[in-house]
């Protein structure tokens, strides 16, 4: 019954995302990835933040196929070590939260002791946006990033 449910669910923010990830037109593509993409962050507030995106529609881990679910928890390693490789945090967050995007989806936030407040859990600590939103994704900014992340998956 799960399973059906997570499967019937209303198109939402990550389907969207997912489809501009299919036709190669998401602006934060990073890579495809065995189980679904690898999108930087919409805001950089932490240079390096991603976003796992599961390719299929599920809500909870405990829903995926054993198979599936090792696979999914791979790539999500993966991206870890990419942005560890990359950014070069003191420590990484990992969150997979669902309660206002139910999609199956993983946060990885790079860490540094360097932020104001670097002991507090980022949803406390990030600034609120504001217009114009000096985090907001910026091609320009924000694309060596996406490149450096890209490389470092390729010599995973």
């Amino acid at each position: 019954m799960l399973k059906e449910m997570a499967q019937h669910q209303t198109p939402c923010e990550i389907c969207q995302q997912l489809l501009l990830c299919r036709d190669g037109t998401h602006p934060r593509l990073i890579a495809r990835m065995e189980t679904g993409y690898a999108v930087l962050g919409p805001r950089q507030y932490w240079r390096g933040y991603s976003l796992l995106l599961c390719d299929q529609p599920f809500t909870e881990l405990d829903e995926l196929p054993s198979l599936f679910r090792a696979a999914f928890l791979n790539d999500m390693t993966r991206l870890a070590r990419a942005v560890r490789e990359v950014v070069e945090p003191h420590k990484l967050n990992y969150e997979c939260l669902g309660n206002v995007v139910h999609h199956l989806h993983w946060h990885i936030f790079p860490r540094f002791l360097e932020e104001p407040s670097p002991l507090s859990p980022v949803w406390q600590v990030m600034p609120p946006e504001a217009d114009p939103d000096p985090f907001a994704f910026n091609l320009a900014r924000d694309l060596e990033t996406i490149l450096a992340l890209r490389e470092a998956l390729q010599d995973d």
